[in-house]
């Protein structure tokens, strides 16, 4: 029983972090310039302006750093409290900048499911962040 409801929260909740995700994911934007000027190969990691606009591309150009299989265990480590963490899923997330994991971890954490505890999870965030490097990269 215990295990069919932890299957059933585990589905649920990556449902929801869906639900928040995709419409970062979905961003159409009018004038793909204004992105591509900040945002470029050379500078994935760079922290946002204040524009709404550049914010989410930034947001979106992040979450394209980061594959499938190592953001859901960004996402358990962080948010399911689950200790696994491996070189690769390291390796995307230093890969992607500090400024990108940041901002991820903090609009998935402005979101209605783990707005109660935003600091707690943005330490844990930034725990695994410094974990990754220390440990996988160091």
């Amino acid at each position: 029983m215990a295990r069919s409801i932890n299957f059933l929260f585990t589905v649920l909740l990556f449902l929801g972090i869906a639900l928040i995700v995709s419409p970062i994911l979905a961003i159409e934007n009018d004038d793909e310039s204004i992105v591509a000027e900040y945002i470029n190969d050379e500078n994935l990691a760079a922290p946002p302006e204040s524009s709404t606009e550049i914010l989410l591309g930034f947001l979106k150009n992040c979450a394209n750093t980061i594959s499938k299989a190592a953001g859901d265990k960004v996402f358990n480590y962080i948010f399911e409290d689950e200790n696994n963490l491996d070189y690769d899923t390291c390796s995307e997330v230093t890969g992607s900048g500090k400024e990108c994991h940041g901002a991820l971890v903090k609009y998935v954490t402005e979101g209605p499911m783990f707005k109660a505890n935003h600091d707690f999870y943005l330490k844990r965030g930034e725990d695994l962040h410094n974990i990754c490097l220390s440990v996988f990269m160091g």
